[in-house]
């Protein structure tokens, strides 16, 4: 399937590039090997699988990924192997956008104007896009790791603190 011009960009994909949808393999493992896949996915067809729809299974899978492309990028930026690191940081930064929108309870409709659309977004980290725009901009440096990690981190809060408020006002009914 042809990437859509909405997720060409110069750290993801380039214009006119495809990613394979007959593979099959258990959710999250499809967003190892294809930037924001189930959101391209469901672009272009019906998808049974909608991570956005189901935050609770996703993002904590999603988290778990993050965590063990974190090791890498540990050893990576000890080694001072920037440019090996940019692969794994640009896998990273797509997991944070994946479950920045998936907690919004949205897909990533994009990433070409990433920063008008989360603007929009109402659960997020403070000053994110500006933090996000650092990190775009400078993915293969340690301090944009370490601001990846903290936005993360913040991250993952909110979705607790979101999953606790949602928990309690269904204790309601």
């Amino acid at each position: 399937m042809r990437v859509p011009n909405e997720f060409v960009h110069p750290l993801f994909y380039r214009e006119g590039e495809t990613i394979e949808t007959t593979e099959l393999a258990p959710f999250p493992l499809m967003m190892k090997k294809f930037y924001f896949y189930y959101d391209i996915l469901a672009c272009k067809e019906f998808v049974e699988n909608e991570p956005w729809k189901d935050i609770g299974q996703s993002i904590p899978a999603v988290l778990q990924l993050w965590k063990e492309k974190r090791e890498q990028l540990d050893i990576l930026f000890q080694n001072r192997d920037r440019k090996a690191a940019r692969e794994p940081m640009t896998r990273a930064i797509s997991y944070f956008m994946a479950c920045l929108y998936w907690l919004n309870g949205t897909r990533v409709k994009g990433i070409a104007n990433w920063e008008r659309e989360v603007n929009t977004l109402r659960i997020k980290p403070m000053n994110c896009v500006e933090r996000l725009q650092f990190i775009f901009a400078k993915c293969d440096l340690y301090h944009s790791f370490i601001q990846l990690g903290e936005l993360f981190n913040e991250l993952t809060k909110l979705y607790y603190k979101n999953l606790a408020i949602s928990k309690k006002g269904l204790s309601h009914y």
